[in-house]
Formats: C-alpha cells, sequence, structure tokens
C-alpha cells in the first residue's frame, strides 16, 4: 500500500493536483472492476480516497486513471456538477451510459498519454457495445469511435449524450437496426412462448408459427413447448426433437433431431411456402420414434416371473 501510496502522490504532482487535495488517502479494492476515487469537501481542502487493487499490473495507469477523474472534477472548463448526474436508480440507462462516456473520456487521454492503462481502447469498447444492448453492434462501435476520438468533452455534454447518444454522429444509418444480436437483447429480456411468436414481423410467418405450436399441443401429446433465447423448441420424454427459431425477419427455422443419430434436417419457411403440410409429417413421424422408444422402456420384460420373492 506504501509503493501505491507514492504511485498517487507522483501522479497528483504530474497533474498538478496537489493545490487542491488537503488529504489523499488510499485502501484497497478486490479487483480493477472495483477501483474508484471518493472525492469530499473539507476544511483545508478536498479529501481523496483512492480504492485501488493491490496488484503491480497496470498500477501506475489505474491509478493515473482514477485521478484524471479527480483532475476533470477540478477543472472550471469541464464543468462537473454532481446534481446533474443520471440517478442510478431511477435512471439506470442512462446512469450506465453517463459512467462509460465519462469512462472512455478519461482512458482515451491515457492511451494518448502513452500510459499503458488495464482499460485500454480494446477493452472499453467492448464494454461500451455490451452497454448499448438495444442498438446495432456497427452502430455501437461507431459511436465508440467517435467517443474515443474526442479530445475534450464537457460534463454537461457527457450528460446530455448520456439521454441522447445519437448526437454523436448524425445521421444513423438505418442498415442493421434489425440485426442479429438486437433479436438476441430482446430475447434475452423477454422470451417467452408468445413474446417470441408476437414479435415477428411478419403476419403470415407469424400464423404458420402459431399453426406449428397448435399442430404439436394436437397431435404429438405429452410434448413440452418452450420458449429459449432464440426461439421455441418441442421436448418429449427429456429428448428434443424439435425447434423453431423465430428470430428471422424472412423465414422461419424448423429443424428436427434424429434423437438416434446426430442427424437433423433444416427447413427454411418463407410466406410463400407450401410445405407446410409436409414439415408437420416430419414433425409427426419423429415424435412417434420418440414415443415408441419411451414406451418400449417402459415394458417390464415378459419372461420375468409374476411373483417375486
Amino acid at each position: 500500500m506504501l509503493e501505491t501510496r507514492r504511485i498517487a502522490q507522483d501522479v497528483c504532482a504530474s497533474l498538478e493536483l496537489t493545490q487542491w487535495i488537503g488529504n489523499l488517502l488510499v485502501e484497497g479494492a478486490g479487483t480493477p472492476w472495483n477501483e474508484k476515487v471518493r472525492l469530499r469537501k473539507k476544511k483545508g481542502g478536498f479529501e481523496v480516497r483512492l480504492f485501488v487493487w493491490e496488484n503491480q499490473a497496470y498500477l501506475y495507469g489505474r491509478i493515473y486513471r482514477l485521478l484524471l477523474y479527480v483532475k476533470d472534477a477540478f477543472d472550471p472548463t469541464f464543468r462537473y456538477s454532481p446534481a446533474d448526474v443520471p440517478h442510478g436508480t431511477l435512471q439506470p440507462a442512462a446512469r450506465e451510459t453517463y459512467q462509460h462516456i465519462w469512462g472512455i473520456f478519461v482512458d482515451s487521454r491515457a492511451e494518448r498519454a502513452g500510459i499503458e492503462n488495464f482499460f485500454d481502447r480494446t477493452l472499453r469498447k467492448n464494454l461500451f457495445i455490451d452497454s448499448q444492448k438495444h442498438l446495432p453492434w456497427s452502430v455501437s462501435a461507431l459511436f465508440f469511435g467517435k467517443l474515443w476520438h474526442r479530445e475534450f468533452l464537457t460534463h454537461p455534454e457527457i450528460v446530455d449524450l448520456s439521454y441522447n447518444l445519437d448526437k454523436i454522429v448524425r445521421p444513423i444509418h438505418e442498415t442493421g437496426l434489425e440485426a442479429f444480436e438486437l433479436e438476441i437483447s430482446k430475447s434475452v429480456t423477454d422470451h417467452s412462448l408468445r413474446s417470441h411468436i408476437e414479435r415477428m414481423p411478419s403476419n403470415s410467418l407469424r400464423e404458420m408459427a402459431e399453426r406449428i405450436v397448435g399442430f404439436v399441443t394436437s397431435r404429438c401429446r405429452g410434448t413440452l413447448i418452450e420458449p429459449s433465447y432464440y426461439g421455441i423448441y418441442f421436448m418429449y420424454d427429456q429428448e428434443i426433437f424439435a425447434e423453431m427459431v423465430t428470430t428471422k425477419a424472412d423465414a422461419l427455422l424448423i429443424t428436427l433431431f434424429d434423437f438416434h443419430s446426430s442427424e437433423h434436417r433444416t427447413y427454411s419457411v418463407t410466406e410463400t411456402s407450401q410445405e407446410l403440410p409436409t414439415i408437420e409429417q416430419a414433425i409427426e413421424a419423429v415424435y412417434k420414434k420418440i414415443a415408441y422408444h419411451s414406451q418400449l422402456k417402459a415394458i417390464k420384460n415378459p419372461f420375468a416371473s409374476p411373483v417375486e420373492e
């Protein structure tokens, strides 16, 4: 901890922060993800409390980036105002974006200063893209690039962008707004059987999906029909024998599995497809194989004695 404190004092001097800081405290953090800085105004100056992971990996860079937040808070041109920070409970999405944008502003400057940093460009980009689950990866990457190369941001700008991220660059190309990762993200947050079908943009495909579910319900008795992150699966006696992917806008993908081998058949059903009766027959055939095998397992040995001693 003494080494960490010494580095923190050196960084404070290099960033010209000593005139503002009355007391510099350093405490431990369990991981680099838990590192943070706490700033409090007290008599004789500000108290700065750093929570730092006690590990030599990128130690100087991790302390440097924490103190860049402090430098921003003291910089009158940055115009930091705690009252304007999005509320973590009432505005969680904006608060998360706010933290990412300020973090990008901090870590991009560390890179330009030649400081090796745990939160480098690649990690920062991946974290940012993962946080914007409502946007396609291509759009999030575009936003990130614009943010990373901004040499200066004010706190009011960061707060504004937290609510209006599309102000970074205009216009946003509509290409990719129905990207597969968005469909997966929607499915993760809401993957009920009904929601999967209702999200399908095509009325015809939606009707076909409902027909398949209805067919299996009526003709394949005992089948468990359950939603997954990407669609719907059909299972009998612990065997998944069919799945229906509902996340494509132009087709309904139906896959049948042979439980005796690893072979499977996939049908791509479009709005003009006429093979639905054939697919239904194939589904029923696979189901009957599993049901027959299940019945055989339940039959007792016919040569066994009817009386057990």
